[in-house]
């Protein structure tokens, strides 16, 4: 199988983390406000899962043109929401208590799963169907 061009894997990094960043975007818009003083959180948007869904998709359409990278198009697809979630808990380290950041962690790499899966699973039947 021939070496991908440093160019295809330049495009398709940079485009999955726009996309992730977009999709973060919305989320944050999207979610309702809990209360006044507190910060909008991309769990409670409407449109989390269809954002991963098609972050999902863009990561097996990277993962068949670039077969090389594998699973690892799917992390980079939602590495947005984690640097998102990451400075939420870290902005919020300071308060009183454990807060509900470990549930919301598990929460996000279950969602993790889905471009994780399609972008390796496209890999494997591209790298072979080579």
């Amino acid at each position: 199988m021939p070496r991908p061009q440093l160019g295809a894997v330049t495009v398709w990094t940079i485009a999955l983390i726009v996309a992730g960043s977009v999709a973060v975007a919305i989320c944050l818009i999207t979610s309702p406000l809990a209360s006044s003083d507190a910060p909008r959180d991309f769990f409670d948007s409407p449109y989390l899962l269809p954002a991963f869904l098609c972050l999902g998709i863009l990561a097996g359409l990277a993962g068949w043109l670039v077969p090389r990278a594998g699973f690892l198009w799917g992390l980079l697809a939602a590495a947005p929401f984690y640097v998102v979630f990451a400075a939420g808990v870290i902005r919020e380290a300071g308060g009183d208590g454990q807060g509900l950041w470990p549930v919301g962690l598990m929460f996000l790499v279950g969602l993790t799963v889905i471009p994780v899966v399609a972008a390796l699973a496209t890999s494997l039947i591209a790298s072979r169907a080579a």
